[in-house]
């Protein structure tokens, strides 16, 4: 189903940018900053959530 695979696909983003935080970058808040707090706030919570759902899917 698609929201399998998009929840996939937010954890990885999730993934990638808190190792490009290491090296001093953010890459949600440098692609969607121009938009405000709010909707980078909103991408944090489906790509935590998205964890989530990614996390209870590889321990079942």
């Amino acid at each position: 189903m698609w929201y399998k695979k998009t929840a996939l696909v937010l954890a990885a983003i999730g993934a990638i940018n808190w190792g490009l935080t290491e090296i001093g970058w953010n890459a949600v808040q440098g692609i969607l900053g121009w938009t405000g707090d709010f909707v980078v706030s909103i991408v944090y919570y489906l790509v935590a959530i998205s964890g989530v759902y990614a996390l209870f899917k590889a321990v079942k």
